[in-house]
């Protein structure tokens, strides 16, 4: 008898732990909640607006999103975190950063910027960032992809105004349609590494991660969700055709502390 007791207490006790593991494969929800939208007001008409992800990397948390939607982010900025129901949940950018203002670090090179974040206390922000961050041991650091009939997947959300009743991102699923390609980007010319997925991204979704191996109900990939790139944006010829441009994510080791 007290035998059996003991291993029951040793099959609880590894439960426990297993369930307190990190989850490797995540699925479009968690995806989508790890998501968020960063929002600034120009004018009463304009709003600069992107999509970025919340990382996790050695006990830190950060944001992640593309350099030229972070650029016009500063302490005036919102994000917008989607909650249950589709509703919207508006913080000021400057609640959550790490540092009293909001200190973006910018690539040299690459379409790519990071802002660490602090825990506040509000029960939401902290869950949020805490229990839905990334971690960086899923981000791809070698310049390595995926199989070009793998699944791919990213998130954005569309132009907005802040006037919102519902709100909820735009789900993108892909292909990877090239190797990686040295090219200038498109928003200071600089030359800069990138790879390219078979189907445009849309306004409001630059800046988002885009991930392999996503859960759904039927996908070709792996047992591990890992983060790919950042979305760089739209790319077009005078043939009419659009192809959506990634930087890669090992471009983000270079300035993750």
């Amino acid at each position: 008898m007290k035998k059996n007791i003991i291993l029951i207490i040793l099959i609880f006790q590894i439960n426990i732990i297993e369930g307190q593991e990190k989850k490797t494969q995540w699925d479009e929800i968690e995806i989508s909640d790890m998501s968020a939208l960063l929002y600034k007001q120009k004018t009463a008409s304009t709003a600069s607006t992107g999509t970025c992800s919340i990382i996790e990397h050695n006990a830190k948390f950060y944001l992640v999103t593309a350099a030229h939607v972070a650029k016009p982010m500063d302490s005036l900025s919102q994000i917008i975190f989607r909650i249950e129901n589709d509703k919207p949940y508006k913080v000021d950018l400057k609640r959550i950063s790490a540092t009293s203002g909001i200190n973006w670090v910018f690539h040299k090179e690459a379409d790519m910027a990071i802002l660490e974040l602090k825990i506040p206390n509000e029960k939401f922000l902290k869950n949020r960032i805490e229990n839905n961050s990334f971690p960086s041991s899923q981000i791809n650091n070698g310049k390595n992809l995926p199989s070009r009939d793998s699944d791919i997947t990213f998130f954005g959300y569309p132009v907005i105004d802040l006037d919102l009743t519902h709100f909820s991102s735009l789900s993108f699923n892909s292909k990877i349609c090239s190797g990686l390609l040295t090219q200038r980007r498109g928003d200071n010319k600089k030359k800069s590494t990138f790879f390219y997925l078979n189907i445009p991204s849309i306004q409001g979704c630059s800046g988002s991660g885009v991930y392999y191996s996503v859960k759904r109900s039927m996908f070709h990939g792996g047992k591990k969700t890992i983060f790919l790139g950042v979305m760089h944006g739209t790319y077009s010829d005078n043939t009419g055709g659009k192809l959506a441009a990634i930087t890669p994510s090992y471009y983000l080791f270079d300035i993750l502390k």
